[in-house]
């Protein structure tokens, strides 16, 4: 094929002999208009034709292979879309590339829900990513440093190394299924779904079900397990309407100062927006030295969370330093840096003793709140305005007879906790235009200043996508 010079070369000679009929005329430069196109908008497009799982012609291996030889850039990515008549699993035989270029991939949808599987072949059973080692199976996609790669429509499951391995990228995700990925150990281990160090992650609308984190400190030292669902490393995250349900985290190093894996999500250094979503019956991981929070943990790092539910998640056992096997709450535990709470459900979750404890700080971890949560037993003194401590689970959202969380799914894929009937969560939170940010997160105020402004208006619906009233409810759910 020519290349974009000689091609365009081509046109200018076609117009010109083409003249002297006009009709003629505007056929050829329609003709002309139709193959030059993608050259002159700059975006490639490649084509996955096949669910093979190998290198062969029309397979997604091979279109990560063209794409990462095309020219591109962070504005014009090239896009690898998939059959519209194609379904299915494109299980895989090998390893996908890893992504060298600024690429976009786009899914197909049925009724909400992606059509698209990508499977690494990791046996669930043989959870070895646990252990320290790499589990049977194949890595799906890593993003090197520097691209921009945007994922939609998309299921990845059962990764030997994250669904998701963003190495210092800035990374879109949308519309998402993470299932049985795990984490690859390491002596900070490995997320099981999204791991992102140096690089910004955005997710949006986008469900995290049993994934499991990498281990921590794989050599016998300090180290941190990996999040189940999330983890990001000296970097920045925004993460809106979605929700991480039964996830694990990775067993923690035997060093001191060893901290197991969160179950849902883990910042170790960076700044993460979590709004509108759910974080329910995660676990966290164990570990010789201390376990881990199952919903959230905070080695460093500022956090917001907005309109929230984290509910009935269990803290994993940990069998010393510091406070022993209490060390890490069931809900949200910060161990350094800043957490801001507004408009949150966060209540129902068990540490490894299983004691009621929704938030914990160390001495060096704050926890602040611009008010509007309904919050459960906390280890830390909270003040905020119309803050409501102490709460009973089973009077707030939808339980089971056993008294844990109940799911249900109104449309496509994504889970969601209602409120019973009668929940003193309803028409009781604040306008997201109450929510200043800045007074949240000082500190780090312009990213957080920034996100809302790009995201905010997503907050205005709930995330099933119902409409907020001026008299919100609390939580992720009105």
């Amino acid at each position: 094929m020519a290349d974009p010079i000689e091609r365009k070369s081509g046109v200018i000679i076609l117009i010109y002999v083409s003249m002297k009929n006009s009709c003629f005329f505007r056929f050829s430069l329609f003709l002309c208009f139709c193959w030059f196109a993608p050259t002159l908008s700059g975006f490639a497009q490649i084509v996955v034709s096949t669910l093979a799982g190998n290198d062969a012609n029309g397979s997604l291996i091979a279109a990560i292979k063209a794409a990462n030889a095309q020219k591109a850039d962070a504005g014009k990515p090239v896009t690898i879309s998939f059959a519209k008549n194609l379904s299915g699993e494109i299980v895989l035989s090998m390893d996908l590339p890893a992504i060298e270029n600024h690429i976009s991939f786009a899914g197909n949808l049925s009724n909400g829900n992606p059509t698209i599987t990508i499977n690494g072949s990791v046996d669930p059973s043989v959870n070895n990513g646990i252990m320290g080692g790499i589990s049977p199976g194949f890595s799906l996609f890593v993003v090197k440093q520097g691209r921009t790669v945007a994922f939609e429509n998309l299921h990845l499951t059962k990764s030997n190394k994250s669904g998701i391995y963003n190495d210092g990228g800035t990374v879109t995700v949308k519309n998402c299924l993470f299932t049985y990925n795990v984490g690859i150990g390491s002596e900070q281990g490995a997320a099981g779904a999204i791991h992102s160090e140096n690089g910004l992650i955005t997710v949006i609308g986008s469900y995290f079900f049993y994934n499991t984190g990498g281990v921590g400190g794989t050599d016998g030292g300090v180290g941190y397990g990996g999040a189940g669902g999330i983890t990001i490393v000296k970097g920045n995250a925004v993460v809106i309407n979605s929700s991480f349900i039964e996830n694990e985290g990775g067993f923690g190093g035997v060093g001191v100062g060893s901290v197991a894996g969160a179950g849902a999500i883990m910042v170790q250094d960076g700044n993460f927006s979590l709004s509108n979503s759910t974080v329910a019956g995660n676990f966290g991981g164990g570990s010789i030295v201390t376990g881990a929070s199952g919903g959230i943990v905070i080695i460093k790092g500022n956090m917001l969370i907005a309109q929230s539910t984290i509910v009935d998640n269990q803290g994993g056992a940990g069998l010393g330093g510091f406070d022993g096997i209490s060390f890490c709450s069931g809900g949200i535990h910060v161990l350094s840096g800043k957490l801001s709470i507004s408009g949150n459900i966060i209540a129902g979750n068990l540490n490894g003793e299983d004691e009621a404890t929704d938030i914990e700080a160390q001495q060096s971890g704050e926890v602040h709140s611009t008010g509007n949560n309904l919050l459960g037993k906390a280890k830390v003194q909270i003040e905020g305005k119309a803050d409501v401590n102490n709460i009973v689970l089973s009077n707030i959202i939808a339980t089971t007879s056993e008294g844990t969380y109940k799911t249900e799914v109104l449309s496509g894929f994504l889970p969601t906790i209602s409120l019973t009937a009668n929940s003193p969560a309803k028409n009781q939170g604040a306008t997201v235009t109450h929510f200043n940010p800045v007074e949240s997160s000082d500190a780090n105020a312009g990213f957080f200043t920034d996100a809302w402004k790009k995201y905010g208006t997503l907050l205005q619906a709930d995330q099933n996508g119902k409409k907020r009233t001026e008299k919100p409810s609390i939580g992720s759910i009105e």
